[in-house]
């Protein structure tokens, strides 16, 4: 086969090294690379790729899914943005990450939005998956309609903010395709995945990428943890009007899949888009798919000493800034955090009365939730 010479050539070698970038995580069970993917968001170039189509855990990233049925739903016309969201027992009984609001606390859907891709909280994704779905059943089958509909042939989808659950899986391709959807469908809705803070009554709320405010020109869109799934991202950045999307799953620190994701997103930039020889739609295998979901719990969450306390969902350290970092630069200012508030809803869901657990000596009774204050 001849050698390309030139610039042609220059662009192939290129290539060729974002494919074979060194950036090898630890799995459980032996050593091995963890699943990435890197491309150009204009062209749908593939810029990296490796294990794409290996089964994950997705955490909270599960919620870009969340997102996406909401914003169906809005441009369908079934709900709109200051629709109200009710706090439910059953939603503020989720686990951390968590606002923590009482059964009853109303928001409108734009807020819950925001909160859910800033905060994380699952009680929030929860609580508006039954307002969307009409109970978090109707909600899941949605998501799963809609990842059938992408193409995300290797997800499936058991609840609405990734908490644990053996039965809810996905993969980087999959993800890669749900986030070109949410971009190129809901143009409108980008500051979603790139505000770095959202203030509620004095409190600031800071988002868990780090990316936004230690990667240049890095602008969405959502990270990932439990233990079984180590630390996962899905980032966006764009340099000189090129935006490119890269996944990272499976970090064993949050730290080391900022520094993988970083970078990942510095090397694609330096690929022209030009230079691949597949797209996102028609990538395959490059090699033997793994057959059972991979668990990163030994690494991600190692046996601590007794009475130290375990790491808790999205609410994890996200690792020493004052480490040396190859493409992370040290924090700085994005924008100001954006202020938020409870009630302002247009419109309420049908009543709903949740029942209170009965105590040993007493029955259980059925206890309506407060309606909101009429917004002003």
């Amino acid at each position: 086969m001849p050698t390309i010479s030139g610039p042609r050539g220059r662009a192939r070698r290129l290539f060729r090294l974002a494919l074979a970038l060194p950036l090898f995580l630890s799995l459980a069970g032996g050593a091995g690379a963890a699943p990435y993917l890197a491309v150009d968001l204009a062209t749908g170039a593939v810029l990296a790729e490796n294990q794409s189509f290996d089964p994950w855990y997705p955490a909270s990233i599960t919620k870009l899914m969340t997102v996406y049925v909401t914003l169906s739903a809005i441009k369908a016309g079934e709900l709109k943005g200051d629709s109200g969201v009710v706090m439910t027992p059953a939603s503020t009984r989720e686990q951390p990450s968590k606002m923590g609001f009482k059964p009853g606390t109303v928001l409108t859907i734009n807020t819950a939005l925001r909160i859910i891709m800033v905060k994380s909280a699952n009680d929030v994704s929860y609580a508006l998956a039954e307002r969307v779905g009409g109970g978090l059943p109707g909600f899941v089958a949605r998501m799963n309609a809609a990842a059938a509909r992408l193409g995300m042939t290797g997800t499936h989808f058991n609840n609405a903010n990734g908490l644990p659950d053996p039965g809810q899986w996905t993969t980087a391709r999959d993800y890669a395709l749900l986030a070109r959807a949410l971009i190129s469908e809901f143009p409108g809705y980008q500051e979603l995945y790139r505000t770095t803070a959202l203030s509620l009554g004095g409190k600031i709320i800071q988002n868990h990428n780090n990316l936004l405010e230690r990667y240049p020109g890095s602008d969405g869109m959502k990270t990932g943890f439990i233990c079984s799934s180590g630390f996962n991202v899905v980032a966006t950045a764009t340099r000189n009007g090129r935006r490119v999307l890269t996944i990272v799953l499976g970090g064993k620190t949050a730290r080391e899949r900022d520094e993988l994701a970083a970078n990942l997103l510095e090397a694609s930039f330096r690929t022209p888009a030009t230079a691949a020889s597949v797209t996102l739609d028609r990538l395959t295998p490059r090699g033997p798919v793994a057959t059972t979901v991979a668990d990163m719990r030994d690494l991600a969450c190692p046996k601590r000493k007794k009475g130290a306390k375990a790491p808790v969902g999205e609410d994890l350290g996200d690792g020493d800034d004052n480490q040396p970092a190859s493409y992370l630069v040290p924090r700085f200012k994005v924008m100001d955090p954006i202020p938020i508030s409870l009630g302002g809803a247009s419109d309420m869901p049908d009543p709903v009365e949740p029942v209170v657990e009965a105590k040993a000596d007493k029955p259980a009774v059925a206890v309506p939730l407060p309606l909101p204050k009429p917004a002003r």
